[in-house]
């Protein structure tokens, strides 16, 4: 060997790699908080080396070492890295360096990193609530709307519109400026809107573009259906009874069809109905209740008697 190739210095290369895979997508504007680990095959101690991050937009930031002297070899190794994802939508690329050094009497090679992470709208929800059942074909009814940024964004003054299945805007209206009482970002309006001229149920669809936002964010959409009836020609009076004693049964919810209704104190409800034949249900928690189908040709009252359902014991299956 030559004196030359004596003095000749050793390199080693260096390796640097994330504790966990980056995710491939992340919203906007987010924040990645990151472990990453700095070897050298040959075991040399790299810890006490910063590294370099150049971000998308080319800007070059220091990653210190950990300065903890009592950290286990494993530990110091390895760095906290803090990415924040650029508002743009698209791809973007982080590079993590470290510079070529000499450590522990070797040379070690120049390596990188990089960290590729696609920037995506953040996304939104919508809300339907309120909607009258059954509507009257040919009347106007109203309805409320909500929707919500899964970033928490402000979304006040942005618009909603309702279409029909062909597409046909049907009613709009713009989100107030303070959200639903008791949520912290349901935004919501009031629309109201025509119901069509035939019997049947009614499918609607609410949209949401979302284009007007300046932090970027997907438009969404959700569908619903509102029952459209005949209007009413006659007055149905239910009344619900309980069998033996004959004491009224309040808030017994009452079903015939698109139509329901609740009895109140005195064990009545009252449903206004076209003419026709109905299948009669009156549901309540610990009764029970027959089935009644009734003809509507003009006005009429039924009573409908309730039986007491005794609790289940939960011991029965032991009693056996």
């Amino acid at each position: 060997m030559t004196k030359d190739a004596a003095a000749q210095p050793i390199t080693h290369s260096t390796t640097i790699e994330l504790c966990e895979p980056a995710p491939a997508e992340l919203p906007v504007g987010s924040t990645l908080v990151m472990q990453i680990r700095v070897s050298c095959p040959a075991g040399c101690d790299l810890s006490g080396l910063p590294l370099m991050v150049t971000g998308p937009g080319g800007e070059v930031t220091t990653i210190e070492p950990r300065s903890n002297q009592e950290l286990a070899p494993q530990e110091a190794a390895l760095r906290d890295i803090s990415l924040k994802v650029p508002p743009q939508v698209g791809e973007h690329v982080w590079s993590i360096r470290l510079p070529a050094h000499e450590s522990a009497g070797a040379q070690h090679a120049e390596c990188t990193l990089p960290i590729s992470i696609r920037a995506k709208p953040h996304a939104t929800s919508l809300a339907v609530w309120a909607i009258p059942s059954p509507v009257v074909m040919g009347e106007r009814f109203s309805l409320k709307v909500g929707a919500k940024s899964a970033a928490g964004y402000e979304l006040s003054g942005r618009r909603i519109q309702v279409s029909d299945q062909s597409g046909r805007v049907l009613g709009q209206g713009h989100l107030q400026a303070a959200p639903w009482p008791g949520t912290s970002a349901l935004y919501w309006t009031e629309v109201e809107l025509p119901a069509p001229d035939r019997e049947g149920m009614f499918w609607c669809a609410v949209n949401f573009a979302a284009a007007d936002i300046e932090t970027p964010h997907e438009g969404s959409s959700s569908k619903f259906s509102v029952a459209i009836v005949r209007p009413p020609e006659h007055k149905l009076t239910i009344e619900v009874l309980e069998k033996d004693t004959k004491v009224p049964i309040e808030d017994a919810q009452v079903r015939l069809g698109a139509y329901g209704a609740a009895t109140d104190p005195s064990g009545r409800a009252e449903v206004a109905l076209p003419n026709g034949s109905y299948e009669l249900t009156v549901w309540k928690v610990g009764y029970d209740t027959p089935g009644l189908t009734v003809d509507i040709h003009d006005d009429i009252s039924v009573q409908v008697e309730a039986v007491i359902v005794p609790p289940e014991n939960p011991d029965a299956a032991w009693l056996m």
